[in-house]
């Protein structure tokens, strides 16, 4: 017999019920020690992961952490100065190597603690634990930097509508909103945190006066004038920026904002509203789709996608990529007073904008706030696709609230036999009616494609410097974007750029500032996933869908280019 078997063996029954018990006990203890989720530390306004350019946090800037059991069961406010250390039992160390400062807790919950980053803290790499009822958590590693400002968002996501002011009188200033647009030249108020340090402690009210740090602020892609960017005098780690909205920036309902700081830290970026007259805003691109999403009502669309990918990173040999999609939808929308859908609320032409996010873009994961709580239409059994190949009933092979599915493939160098459908020509798309929506029956035309004519030329993109893309062919009529996409597997984050191209143009350069919180490709590009998209929204096939139960409904084919980059 084993010795150690013999040792068990020899155990008596009421010392191992003894052992039981304290272990249960041992297990119930470790269970309630504050835990720190995993890459849960970010800006408290922009949200931006840590593994992306600007994803540090600030000396001085308000910071959110995640997990569970980290305070107490009520939650609890710093509704007061002086701030402590100390907030309902929660303390937080910052620590780095044998520097360890407190960070100020101003929000404590069982599974979130806001707190303010000490102007004093370690720069670079280190280390946060959470002390709650003397229980100590785990480390969580943080980075930290002298400035990295974040915008606050309406929607508390670091998404969409920015929380913007619009100056009229001293005592009218409304969050900008499509109803409440800002007009050129109009003084705007934007909040946020990360401008830097101050002196004189976080744990006091905060000196008026401009930081030191350069602070530019960009609306459509124009410089905006800056009048004032320090600490709001109320609060601790929070600040204000004030600028003029510029005389020539573009106008729209979601037109991008966002701040650069040092010259090189690009903020998130969010969007403002912009009207000539102020009021309710109008949006110049996807207008059927957009008003629709703005002013609520039944809105549908049957879409095609034909995708080509040339994939010639990380692979021994390049392949062309191609696959043909379907996809519909029926929502019954409601108007609400910051509508957002990266999907929808696109910027104006000639303008980009930047998502990001914590986890895979291009595994499924969704932009927060992509998926509306819109109610769902019923169109009745699968459409009915004609043309050029024949039919083909557009069942759904993939889940979600949208109906998509696969109608065909290829893979170059005979990976894949050719089983493409969507080829140029004339389609019809029938659908038979169901409980919401009525039958319908459209047509629509998918002309020849454009030409990306220096994709191949792309292979290492530099981030500093602006990208510029060019193409032939296609349609006057056609709606072309330019997306790019970068997700860094080890850290688990991503950010993407789209841009709106301007109707009619053949090129389009896509500026540096845009490209800033790509992550960087690793040395094995297997551990990242970096694409540029020119995506056409092709003109011809854009066509009305009319049928009882609709207020709005649309067809279209859309012509996905693609190409693998190294962004460096």
């Amino acid at each position: 017999m084993h010795p150690r078997s013999r040792l068990i063996r020899s155990i008596s029954p009421h010392f191992a019920l003894r052992l039981l018990l304290f272990g249960a006990f041992l297990g119930s203890a470790f269970a309630q020690l504050p835990l720190i989720y995993n890459r849960s530390v970010y800006n408290a306004a922009s949200f931006l992961p840590a593994g992306l350019p600007s994803g540090a946090i600030a000396q001085g800037s308000i910071f959110s952490l995640f997990g569970a059991n980290l305070g107490p069961s009520q939650t609890a406010k710093a509704n007061s100065f002086p701030l402590g250390t100390n907030l309902a039992g929660v303390t937080l160390n910052v620590i780095q190597g044998s520097t360890t400062v407190s960070a100020i807790p101003v929000y404590v919950s069982p599974s979130q603690i806001n707190a303010i980053m000490p102007s004093d803290a370690p720069l670079g790499a280190a280390a946060l634990q959470v002390i709650y009822n003397n229980a100590r958590s785990n480390m969580s590693p943080v980075r930290i930097t002298n400035n990295a400002f974040g915008i606050f968002t309406a929607l508390g996501t670091g998404l969409g509508p920015g929380v913007l002011q619009n100056f009229v009188t001293a005592g009218n200033q409304p969050i900008n909103a499509p109803t409440i647009s800002a007009q050129p030249g109009q003084t705007i108020t934007l909040w946020g945190t990360g401008l830097g340090p101050v002196t004189g402690g976080d744990n006091v009210p905060p000196p008026a006066g401009n930081l030191p740090v350069q602070t530019e602020v960009f609306v459509g892609g124009v410089s905006a004038k800056v009048v004032y960017s320090g600490r709001t005098p109320c609060c601790s780690g929070t600040d204000q920026i004030v600028f003029q909205v510029p005389a020539n920036a573009p106008q729209g309902c979601w037109v991008p904002v966002y701040v650069r700081t040092a010259g090189t830290t690009i903020s998130n970026v969010v969007s403002i509203a912009i009207a000539s007259s102020g009021g309710t805003c109008t949006n110049p691109t996807l207008p059927i789709i957009s008003s629709s999403f703005l002013n609520g009502g039944k809105l549908g669309a049957a879409i095609v996608a034909r995708g080509i990918t040339l994939e010639d990173i990380g692979v021994t040999a390049p392949v062309n990529v191609t696959a043909d999609y379907h996809l519909s939808f029926g929502f019954t929308l409601s108007g609400a007073t910051f509508p957002f859908n990266p999907a929808i609320t696109l910027p104006p032409p000639g303008t980009c904008t930047v998502y990001a996010e914590q986890g895979e873009l291009m595994n499924t994961n969704p932009l927060p706030g992509s998926l509306p709580p819109p109610t769902s239409l019923d169109f009745g059994p699968p459409f009915l696709l004609t043309g050029p190949n024949g039919s083909h009933m557009l069942n759904t092979t993939f889940g979600g609230p949208v109906r998509a599915g696969f109608l065909g493939g290829q893979i170059s160098n005979n990976i894949l036999p050719d089983s493409l459908f969507l080829n140029p020509g004339s389609y019809s798309v029938t659908g038979f009616g169901g409980a919401d929506v009525g039958a319908f029956m459209t047509s629509f035309t998918i002309p020849q494609p454009l030409t990306w004519t220096n994709q191949t030329q792309l292979v290492t993109v530099k981030r500093t410097q602006p990208l510029t893309l060019a193409w032939a062919g296609g349609s006057s009529s056609d709606m072309n974007y330019i997306v790019g996409v970068g997700e860094d597997l080890p850290s688990n984050s991503s950010a993407v750029f789209v841009c709106v191209v301007p109707p009619g143009a053949t090129s389009f350069t896509v500026p540096a500032d845009m490209l800033a919180n790509l992550p960087a490709t690793r040395p094995n590009p297997l551990q990242s996933k970096d694409v540029i998209y020119l995506i056409t929204a092709q003109g011809p096939s854009i066509q009305s869908l009319k049928a009882t139960g609709l207020d709005k409904g649309a067809t279209a084919s859309y012509l996905i280019n693609g190409k693998t980059v190294v962004f460096q």
